[in-house]
């Protein structure tokens, strides 16, 4: 059983009984920082104080953070070369897509992706399980974007993240203007969750809410 924790922001734990994975972990953005987590394998799209704090992990992990293809206890992480910004990275540099499968499930982590990528790049990651979006505009893609970046690549499961939240320390756009988008949305009143099958059989894309505790 594959399960997902969210600990706000674009930080998130996937794990099974075999492995701990690890995602974007921050620094003090007004978010929780009480956190005893250990990872097998911790990756950080971009070297920014909101996705970057590695220290803050426990455990001896395999740290990735660099575009490449890397095998790790027989599973694949692709990390792919994508902009932070529209202009090639010339305002907010680069950033990484985050693409891995555990368990026969393959996710997709996009970091701050500030752009649509090319479509070479949405042949390497459409037809995804998992997709963790920012939604929030202002230093990433906005909602609408984000909703047409689900158009393109068509994930099964979709988990917005990167959006204004009373916790959160600065201004980004609410989480309703992603939402206004989809009919079918599921909220769990926990930051953690197990992956039903059924999450993966629904018609309409379900996009899930997971609220901060």
């Amino acid at each position: 059983m594959i399960k997902v924790k969210w600990f706000g922001h674009s930080f998130w734990q996937v794990s099974t009984a075999d492995i701990s994975i690890v995602i974007d972990p921050f620094t003090d953005i007004g978010y929780n920082m009480d956190i005893d987590v250990t990872a097998d394998v911790l990756l950080s799209s971009h070297d920014h104080f909101d996705h970057n704090n590695i220290n803050l992990i426990k455990g001896n992990p395999l740290i990735l953070r660099n575009q490449g293809k890397f095998l790790h206890a027989g599973e694949t992480f692709e990390l792919i070369k994508v902009w932070h910004d529209k202009q090639e990275g010339k305002q907010r540099g680069e950033n990484l897509l985050i693409k891995f499968t555990v368990e026969g499930r393959s996710f997709l982590h996009c970091g701050d992706l500030g752009h649509i990528p090319a479509p070479d790049i949405i042949e390497k990651i459409k037809n995804i399980d998992v997709l963790m979006i920012p939604v929030g505009g202002v230093f990433t893609i906005d909602a609408q974007e984000a909703e047409e970046l689900v158009k393109l690549i068509q994930p099964k499961v979709i988990f917005p993240m990167h959006y204004q939240t009373p916790a959160l320390s600065f201004k980004l756009n609410p989480l309703a203007d992603f939402l206004s988008y989809f009919s079918s949305v599921i909220t769990f009143n926990s930051t953690v969750i197990e992956l039903r099958d059924d999450l993966f059989t629904s018609k309409q894309i379900p996009v899930i809410i997971m609220n901060y505790e």
